[in-house]
């Protein structure tokens, strides 16, 4: 088991591999606010089309301009927040476990961090 810390992570807590998962609470939190993202930029794509036919049919086009680009951007900062979320915690920049094999042994888990850490962290 690994006793070093986080560098620059400010916590007084010893860096524990085996603990460095993260709580599905809070992923759960971050994947629907992932999904909403994806969703405004879905809605993004969709005032695309609205904003060509409006132009073809010589209709008002800056109500649909500024919709869409209020929803590209609202999306984007949604899947922005959450990838700054996921890559600022230790735990959350480790890829998907097994559901099968939710445990992780500790020799698992430092082998994981020695190779596969975050940059940052490799010695």
């Amino acid at each position: 088991m690994s006793t070093d810390q986080t560098p620059g992570s400010g916590d007084s807590v010893p860096h524990d591999p085996v603990h460095a998962h993260a709580a599905e609470h809070s992923l759960r939190r971050l994947k629907i606010a992932g999904l909403v993202g994806y969703g405004f930029l879905l809605a993004a794509v969709a005032l695309v089309g609205i904003t060509l036919a409006a132009a073809a049919f010589d209709s008002a086009l800056t109500p649909w301009v500024v919709a869409t680009i209020v929803c590209s951007v609202i999306g984007l900062g949604f899947i922005a927040a959450v990838r700054v979320t996921l890559t600022r915690h230790p735990a959350h920049d480790r890829p998907q476990h097994d559901p099968l094999i939710p445990e992780v042994t500790e020799e698992e888990a430092v082998t994981y961090e020695r190779n596969h850490g975050r940059p940052d962290l490799l010695r």
